[in-house]
C-alpha cells in the first residue's frame, strides 16, 4: 500500500512538473512573439522617415503585417498611419500631380483594415484637413473599404473616387467633396454640415439619418440614393440638383 501511494505522489508531481515546465515554455514563447513584434514595429517607424520612397512603402507594408499578426496593435498602428497622412498632406499635389504613393498606401492600409480589430472604446480615425484631391480607393466591395468612424472635417477630397467606401459615421464637415464619386457609398449618419458636394456622384448612395445642414448639392446626382425630403431641405439645392 506504501509503494502504491509514493507511485501516485510521484505521478502527480511528475504530471504538475510537466504542467509548470509547458506554462512556462508557453510564457517564453509569448514574450519571445511579444519582442519580435515590437522590433518590427520600431523598424517600421523608423523606415517612415526614410528619404526613399521604396523604404517608406516598405515600412506602411511592414506595420500592415504587424496589424494583421497582433490585434491588440492595431488601434496605435491605425493611429500612426493616420498622422503620417496628415503631415504629408498638409499641402494639395501640384497641378497635374497625383497623391504621392506613399499617402496612398497608407490610405489604402487603413480603408481596408478589419474595423473590428479597432478596439472595444469609441475609435475615431482622425485624417482632418487632409488634402487628398482626386483620390482613388480601392474598387472593393464596401464591407473591405472602411473609412467609418472617420474625422474628415476640412479635407480636399475633391474629385475622389469612393465609390462604395464606408463612410457611415464619419465627420465630413466643411469637406471638399466636389465632383467626387460616391456611388454607392455608406454614408449613414454622417455629418455633412457646409460640405461641398457640387457635382458629386451620390446614387444609390445610404444618406439614412446623415446630417445635411447646408450642404452644398448644387449639381449633385442622388437618384436612387436613400435620403428624405427633410435632408434634402436642409441642403443649398437648385434647378440642377438630381433627386428621384
Amino acid at each position: 500500500m506504501v509503494a502504491a501511494v509514493v507511485a501516485v505522489v510521484g505521478l502527480w508531481y511528475s504530471n504538475v512538473q510537466t504542467r509548470q515546465a509547458n506554462e512556462q515554455a508557453r510564457d517564453d514563447r509569448a514574450l519571445a512573439k511579444e519582442g519580435q513584434i515590437t522590433d518590427r514595429y520600431t523598424a517600421a517607424v523608423g523606415n517612415l522617415g526614410e528619404d526613399k520612397m521604396d523604404v517608406r512603402l516598405g515600412g506602411i507594408y511592414a506595420l500592415q503585417r504587424i496589424m494583421q499578426d497582433s490585434r491588440r496593435d492595431q488601434p496605435t498602428i491605425t493611429n500612426v498611419l493616420a498622422t503620417y497622412i496628415r503631415t504629408h498632406t498638409t499641402k494639395p499635389p501640384d497641378k497635374g500631380q497625383e497623391v504621392p504613393a506613399d499617402v496612398h498606401a497608407a490610405l489604402t492600409v487603413l480603408a481596408t483594415r478589419d474595423s473590428t480589430r479597432d478596439g472595444t472604446g469609441f475609435f475615431l480615425l482622425d485624417l482632418r484637413g487632409v488634402k487628398l484631391p482626386s483620390v482613388d480607393l480601392p474598387g472593393a466591395p464596401i464591407s473591405s473599404v472602411a473609412l467609418h468612424r472617420v474625422d474628415l472635417s476640412e479635407a480636399d477630397l475633391s474629385s475622389a473616387f469612393l465609390r462604395n467606401t464606408d463612410l457611415s459615421k464619419a465627420r465630413l464637415i466643411r469637406a471638399d467633396l466636389s465632383g467626387a464619386v460616391l456611388e454607392g457609398a455608406d454614408l449613414h449618419e454622417a455629418n455633412l454640415q457646409r460640405a461641398d458636394l457640387e457635382r458629386a456622384d451620390l446614387r444609390d448612395a445610404d444618406l439614412t439619418g446623415a446630417i445635411m445642414n447646408g450642404a452644398d448639392l448644387r449639381g449633385a446626382d442622388l437618384r436612387g440614393s436613400r435620403v428624405s425630403k427633410h435632408q434634402i431641405e436642409s441642403a443649398i439645392t437648385d434647378s440642377s440638383t438630381w433627386v428621384s
